[in-house]
Order: structure tokens, then C-alpha cells, then sequence
């Protein structure tokens, strides 16, 4: 007997807690409103060059020659990375780029991989915010022995993150 005058109230209370822990003013999973990314997952949290972008220029490589290029660069902080494509007389090269800004250095790794030829190349630039240009050479660090060149790249447009305003007039424009 005493059983069943328990069950009225206890289920009572406990339907009361959950209705409490639904209205989402406890203190368990936030509200989606609330939920934002960290500034280390989004590009627009980029450093003050802003290399996202797509550019064109020029190769001069030791053995393929001089080669005309294309690149799509993303920047998140100090990392930037991206697809490159070197169009040279007889043949067009693909390369996957890793690079690090620190000031007006760009430097890191791209590697090279056509049919069963795979290089990789230490790459040394600078980009100039005022022209919008990166320059600079590379060598190969694995494969390709001795193969090594110099580039030119002037950035085309950027990629804009979702809380950064537009570059002045003079600049490139959004891609």
C-alpha cells in the first residue's frame, strides 16, 4: 500500500525534471544558435596576407622548361594549401602544394606526381601584398634529382570568408 502513494509522486517529480531538461534552459547540449565554429577551422580566420585565391604566372623549370601556370591556393592561419597546374611544351605537370606564411615568406613542400613520375620539391617564396605576387624557386627533395626551377605567381582573385570584407578597389576582386 505504501507502494502505490509513492509511485503518484515520484512520477510526478520525475515527469517534471524532464519536462525541465526539454525547455533547453538546462545546462546540457547548447541550442544550434549558439554553436559556432573556432577560428582555427575557418578560412576567413586567415592571417593578414590572404593568400586564398587563384592566381596564373610562369615556370622556368630545369628540365621541362618555361611553362605557364595556374594555382588554387586556401589559407587557414598560417597554412596554405592548394592544386597546381604547369602547362610546358610537352607536357602538363599537376602539383599538390603545402606551404607556411610567416610574413611575407610562403614556404613549404610540393610534390609532383605525372604517370609513374612522383617528385618532391622544397619551395622557398615570397608574396608581396602591395602586387599581389608570389616569387620564388624550388629543388627537388625526393625524385626528379637535380630538377629545381623559379615561378612567378600574381594572384587573380580571392576566396573571401564569410566575416571579411572586401579588398580595396586596387587589389584583386573576389573570385
Amino acid at each position: 500500500m505504501k507502494i502505490s502513494r509513492l509511485r503518484k509522486p515520484v512520477g510526478t517529480t520525475l515527469g517534471i525534471a524532464l519536462l525541465a531538461a526539454c525547455s533547453g534552459t538546462g545546462t546540457g547540449v547548447p541550442a544550434a544558435s549558439s554553436a559556432s565554429l573556432g577560428a582555427q577551422h575557418r578560412i576567413d580566420g586567415a592571417a593578414s596576407s590572404r593568400l586564398s585565391g587563384d592566381y596564373v604566372g610562369k615556370f622556368t623549370d630545369g628540365a621541362y622548361g618555361a611553362g605557364k601556370a595556374t594555382a588554387s591556393y586556401s589559407q587557414s592561419q598560417s597554412s596554405v594549401g592548394g592544386i597546381l597546374t604547369v602547362k610546358y611544351a610537352k607536357s602538363t605537370v599537376a602539383l599538390s602544394v603545402a606551404l607556411v606564411a610567416q610574413g611575407s615568406s610562403v614556404n613549404g613542400t610540393t610534390v609532383a606526381g605525372t604517370g609513374s613520375l612522383y617528385c618532391t620539391f622544397s619551395t622557398t617564396s615570397t608574396y608581396d601584398s602591395k602586387t599581389h605576387v608570389m616569387s620564388g624557386s624550388y629543388s627537388a627533395v625526393y625524385g626528379c634529382t637535380g630538377d629545381g626551377g623559379t615561378f612567378t605567381l600574381k594572384q587573380k582573385c580571392y576566396y573571401k570568408g564569410a566575416n571579411e570584407t572586401v579588398l580595396p578597389a586596387n587589389g584583386p576582386k573576389p573570385c
